[in-house]
Order: C-alpha cells, then sequence, then structure tokens
C-alpha cells in the first residue's frame, strides 16, 4: 500500500477533476489553453509529489534532500501560479474540462526515495521537452505563453539534475 496520501484526500481546486481528454489542435485558442490547464495542472501534482517525498522518505535520504525536495515543491507551485494566472489574462476557465490523477497516481506507487527521484526526475525531463517544443510552436502566436513555458523548461533543469546528484 502507498504511503503517499490519497489523491481524494488533496486540495485540487481550481481544477475538474475527471477522465482527460485530448488536448485540441495547437492553431486554435482551445489547443493552446488546453496544453496550459495540463501544464499547470502536472505542476500541482508535482508539488504535492515533492512534499509527499519529503515526509515519507524523510528518514531515508539526506536533510539536503529534503530539503531540495521541499525547496522543488514550492517552484512547481510558483509554476503553477504562472499558468494560472496566463489563463485569467486571456479569459479562459481552468475547470473547463477535466484533468486526470494519472502523474500524481504514478508518483505513489514508488517505493524508494531512490525510485521516487529517478521517476520524477524522468517525468520532469519529458515534461521540460514538451514545454520547449510548445515554446517552438508559441513563439510567434502566443509570445506571452511562450515566455512562460521557456522560464519553466529553465528552472526544471534544476529539478531533474537532482537524481545525479544524490542518486
Amino acid at each position: 500500500m502507498s504511503k503517499f496520501t490519497p489523491a481524494d484526500s488533496l486540495d485540487w481546486s481550481p481544477f475538474r477533476l475527471g477522465t482527460s481528454l485530448k488536448p485540441r489542435p495547437l492553431n486554435s485558442i482551445e489547443g493552446i489553453v488546453d496544453r496550459i490547464r495540463i501544464a499547470a495542472f502536472a505542476e500541482r501534482q508535482a508539488y504535492y509529489a515533492f512534499l509527499e517525498a519529503a515526509r515519507i522518505f524523510a528518514d531515508d535520504v539526506s536533510e539536503d534532500l529534503i530539503k531540495a525536495w521541499k525547496r522543488i515543491a514550492l517552484e512547481e507551485a510558483k509554476h503553477e501560479s504562472w499558468l494560472l494566472k496566463r489563463l485569467v489574462e486571456i479569459n479562459q476557465d481552468v475547470a473547463e474540462l477535466p484533468v486526470g490523477l494519472g502523474l500524481y497516481n504514478s508518483f505513489c506507487k514508488c517505493e524508494t526515495a531512490k525510485e521516487f527521484t529517478l521517476y520524477i526526475s524522468d517525468s520532469e525531463e519529458k515534461g521540460r521537452l514538451a514545454g520547449l517544443k510548445f515554446v517552438e510552436a508559441l513563439q510567434i502566436r502566443d509570445p506571452e505563453t511562450a515566455k512562460i513555458f521557456s522560464a519553466i523548461a529553465f528552472e526544471e533543469i534544476d529539478h531533474i539534475s537532482l537524481a545525479k546528484k544524490y542518486f
């Protein structure tokens, strides 16, 4: 049984939980909004995962790693806030479409600090690469959103490096 707090015990507002839908085409505002929403929710799931790891694995890792996880959780929350603010700026509702808990639930399967760190590092790298592709696609159409995703991708490099530093 997972030591992570069950997803239904965590606050996911203002997101609407449900079955995630495939993002709409990127050449539409709806497609851009879908990707902002998905990324913001991934940041929320990572926020909780890092805090949970700091709690669950506190006796298994160095205090430095615990501090790093807590710091990164705050950075994930910052990234989420940037994305949610962008949705407000473009007059879009984050709860328009449902988002799924697949990412958080996958973190919950990690049984050791090493497994968690390697898994979340890989997830962060996949998200960073997707974000960079999004930046490239949006530079002309929506430069403000592109800047946000670029800044997030840059900061994710530090998050990804934890796996090499500690394991």
